[in-house]
């Protein structure tokens, strides 16, 4: 990973933050369901939603690995905090960056450098991780859109200003039928339903999102009508990369947590607790590496699906392992807010299931394998 120096600098500024408010907040954050206002507030200040914007849009430019890296140093000390910076940068803000028109890009990237939080809205009730059997539908009248659908799961739902939105504009097409809007929280018709209470990352809002007689001008596609599909994959190939930072980060997180029990506590590590923090410093720096590669990948101008995915798997798969390894090396000492290793365990395992569950990960893996791609194709 090559960072320049404002970029190394910025990062050991999250770091500091992490350490100083981040870990302060986190279990109270997780305890009381609360979004992080104060951290948030605090890592506006800092530029972190702008890092990623490009100068033009009033951003600082910065590389998709000093997001990545952002993403995952906050991730070390509550996953919370650290999704709703990804949701909001990696998939709303990427694709209007990748996909936009100038009237998307000067309206919508500038509000999000400033801090203002967006959403991807695509999950739908009953069509799980089938992004094609989505039930929106978005009618031309008058060279305007009318958008009717319930969107669900939707993170950031709550708080967000804007979301990307999918919507069938010709059903019979299936998936070459789909169009994304990106839509404005004010709009007149949108709202929010139920807002789910969850096992881990509680600090972020997860709700419902109905779309009852949106109405959004042609200037609101995001590419062109009917490319939704291809540009929702592409999309999502970032944003796994952003799960797996996240997942490496919880790990990363947990990791600390045994060896800082096993320093304070040296008279008492016996060969078998040596041998599994071996094999759990083996597992992740795994994901480390595979980390690394789909983000370079991805920063050469490619598009991967295999390297995202076995990004996402491998470091998802892992956080949930080493989470509850660690958990039963320190027994009663990880349900201490010193040890919050009980919290890290319940953040890790949604990194198995959004942004495609890991089941849909090895699918895709697969299904590229037999495509005869490498994994630099």
């Amino acid at each position: 990973m090559i960072l320049k120096e404002e970029e190394i600098r910025k990062l050991k500024e999250v770091e500091r933050f992490s350490k100083e408010k981040v870990r302060l907040r986190a279990s109270e954050v997780d305890r009381l369901g609360e979004f992080p206002n104060d951290l948030i507030n605090d890592m506006i200040s800092m530029g972190l939603f702008s890092m990623y914007i490009p100068t033009k849009y009033g951003g600082m430019g910065y590389s998709l690995s000093s997001l990545m890296e952002a993403v995952r140093i906050i991730s070390r000390e509550c996953a919370s905090t650290s999704l709703i910076l990804d949701v909001t940068v990696s998939l709303f803000a990427e694709p209007i960056i990748q996909f936009g028109s100038e009237f998307l890009k000067e309206n919508y990237l500038g509000k999000v450098a400033r801090g203002e939080i967006g959403a991807l809205a695509i999950t739908e009730p009953g069509t799980g991780s089938d992004a094609a059997a989505i039930k929106t539908i978005a009618k031309k009248e008058n060279g305007k859109y009318r958008i009717n659908g319930t969107k669900t799961f939707i993170t950031n739902g709550k708080e967000a200003r804007f979301y990307l939105v999918s919507a069938m504009t010709d059903p019979m097409k299936k998936h070459k039928g789909m169009t994304l809007f990106v839509v404005d929280r004010d709009n007149p018709g949108l709202s929010i339903g139920n807002e789910f209470r969850k096992m881990g990352v509680r600090g972020s809002s997860t709700t419902e999102v109905i779309l009852n007689n949106v109405e959004v001008g042609e200037e609101y596609i995001l590419g062109k009508e009917g490319e939704g599909f291809k540009i929702e994959m592409e999309t999502l190939n970032v944003g796994r990369i952003g799960i797996a930072s996240q997942a490496v980060g919880i790990s990363e997180g947990a990791f600390n947590d045994m060896r800082n029990y096993a320093m304070e506590n040296q008279e008492n590590i016996r060969e078998w607790f040596l041998f599994r923090m071996a094999d759990i410093a083996s597992d992740l720096q795994s994901s480390i590496k595979n980390l690394e590669e789909a983000i370079a990948y991805s920063e050469s101008g490619k598009n991967s699906p295999l390297l995202s995915s076995i990004s996402k798997l491998t470091a998802g798969d892992s956080a949930v392992s080493i989470t509850s390894r660690v958990l039963s090396l320190l027994g009663i000492n990880s349900l201490s807010e010193e040890y919050p290793v009980e919290r890290r365990f319940r953040e890790a395992k949604i990194t198995q299931i959004y942004e495609g569950t890991n089941e849909i990960q090895r699918l895709i893996i697969g299904k590229e394998l037999l495509k005869g791609r490498d994994f630099k194709d």
